[in-house]
């Protein structure tokens, strides 16, 4: 499933909504909203990266059961917990909206189709950068592929200590 989505600020996520805790206070800095992303990365309920060094952009993505032979510029793994059947892929603006106001929730309305169904359980989630992250001018069919496996293990151990590819 091919799909695309903007992004203003250079950042991207996968999050289980269900499990994903929104809010963080009204008036946080960035220090303290990046502290809370690692913290939900952890628990295994979020995933955070940086798209590109040069900031946002319109990128198209897919979700794959298996790794494509397209080379890839950077990827990292992590695993997920789904608990409501849906993984949903969103971006910076709509995290710092939640993280601020209790009432604004993830997905936001108009990002709310951007999401993969799932069975309930833990995944091991590869995300596939396919383009040069200092390339303003990339041409590439799918900028992100999102390789999802089912896993066995209940057990998550993320031990992320940043957000992922961030500078």
């Amino acid at each position: 499933m091919k799909c695309k989505i903007t992004d203003d600020s250079g950042f991207l996520a996968l999050v289980d909504s269900d499990a994903y805790s929104t809010f963080v206070k009204e008036d946080w800095e960035l220090d303290l909203l990046s502290n809370h992303f690692v913290s939900e990365m952890n628990k295994g309920c979020f995933i955070i990266w940086q798209t590109s060094n040069f900031g946002g952009g319109f990128w198209n993505y897919e979700f794959l059961q298996e790794k494509t032979n397209k080379k890839s510029t950077r990827e990292f793994n992590s695993k997920i917990k789904i608990t409501d059947g849906k993984l949903y892929l969103t971006n910076f603006e709509d995290l710092t909206m939640a993280a601020s106001y209790p009432e604004h929730k993830i997905p936001a309305n108009h990002n709310s189709d951007l999401h993969y169904e799932l069975d309930n359980g833990v995944y091991n989630i590869t995300v596939r950068q396919l383009f040069d992250p200092n390339d303003y001018e990339n041409e590439v069919e799918v900028n992100f592929e999102f390789v999802i496996e089912k896993e066995s293990s209940s057990i998550i151990e993320n031990g992320f200590d940043k957000i992922n590819w961030k500078e």
